[in-house]
């Protein structure tokens, strides 16, 4: 553990350069997204593109590898938004739990899952539960940032699209966010069939009005976001998952 971490995205290294990493930095990180409606200002694929620059983030710190992000997920306030995909929820947990014992067969002695999309919580709970039971010498440690910095960190914020995905999208992914989006009379069919859903299948708190600046957001109002309010958070988050995973590859 003396030498400078060394960390990879899975799918670009070659066999030698997994051995050697594994071997000396044996962290898996796994960033669970969505394809979902995230309002005007931020990319359909947020949730996942969040997760995947925060894993890559802890992963320069403590070295290891990132895997390609889960983008088919479920459940959600969004599903009769145009350009959201919502699958089985069978689907996901099938895939989480051949993927992560296949890690541990691989020989990775901590797996972190962080989960970009909240709705992964209760899926990874049932999951990983029974095989972080049956393996304790792995350090498991997953969740979405509201959660996945343990109980020390329950203060950790989150909504939808609105202010703290919004502030968390312009501390990780600034590139992508677009604040000007969110104005008023925004006239774009949202639909599929261009009709909003009936009043039974909105989901409580969400602005379904497409002209609304706030559409599709629910939280607080997206234009109050903070890069500066998120990266306090984050860098919170970010430590405490670092020292976890540094304490138990020293063991």
């Amino acid at each position: 553990m003396g030498n400078k971490p060394v960390w990879g995205r899975f799918e670009e290294l070659r066999p030698d350069q997994l051995e050697r990493i594994v071997e000396q930095w044996p962290v898996a990180y796994w960033p669970l997204g969505l394809l979902e409606h995230h309002g005007w200002a931020l990319p359909v694929g947020f949730d996942g593109v969040k997760a995947v620059r925060f894993c890559e983030r802890i992963a320069a710190a403590t070295g290891g590898v990132v895997l390609p992000c889960l983008w088919w997920g479920s459940h959600g306030g969004h599903g009769d938004f145009k350009w959201t995909f919502y699958q089985d929820p069978v689907v996901g947990e099938r895939v989480l739990d051949v993927t992560v014992r296949k890690l541990i067969d691989f020989g990775f002695r901590a797996i972190v899952l962080h989960a970009g999309h909240y709705p992964w919580q209760g899926v990874l709970d049932k999951v990983l539960s029974p095989v972080r039971d049956e393996h304790p010498e792995v350090l498991f440690i997953w969740g979405t940032e509201c959660t996945i910095g343990g109980e020390g960190l329950r203060d950790v914020p989150g909504d939808h699209a609105a202010r703290w995905e919004t502030s968390y999208g312009l501390a990780l992914l600034p590139d992508l966010v677009d604040e000007g989006a969110l104005r008023e009379g925004r006239g774009l069919e949202a639909w599929p069939n261009a009709t909003p859903p009936p009043e039974e299948r909105r989901y409580r708190g969400v602005v379904f009005d497409t002209q609304h600046p706030l559409f599709a957001q629910l939280g607080e109002d997206a234009r109050k976001a903070s890069a500066e309010e998120a990266e306090f958070y984050l860098s919170r988050i970010a430590e405490t998952i670092t020292q976890r995973v540094r304490n138990h590859l020293e063991r």
